[in-house]
């Protein structure tokens, strides 16, 4: 009886820990994908910043002066 109360036990602990590991890696796996989520929306909104900088402005004709 006291190998299975120690089966028992050894079972329990494997489980306690398994969750308890299984739990901090989640809470790293989503803190990490939302920090990539902001990461590329930053990056694709520094892009656009880029693309709108290096525009040339188009010379637009003054149509006040023709009247």
């Amino acid at each position: 009886m006291d190998i299975t109360y120690y089966f028992i036990g050894l079972l329990t602990g494997v489980s306690v820990t398994a969750f308890f590991i299984g739990k901090e890696l989640y809470k790293y796996y989503t803190k990490y994908t939302i920090q990539q989520k902001q990461l590329d929306r930053i990056l694709k909104l520094n892009d656009k910043i880029k693309k709108f900088k290096n525009m040339k402005p188009i010379k637009t004709q003054n149509l006040n002066a023709s009247m």
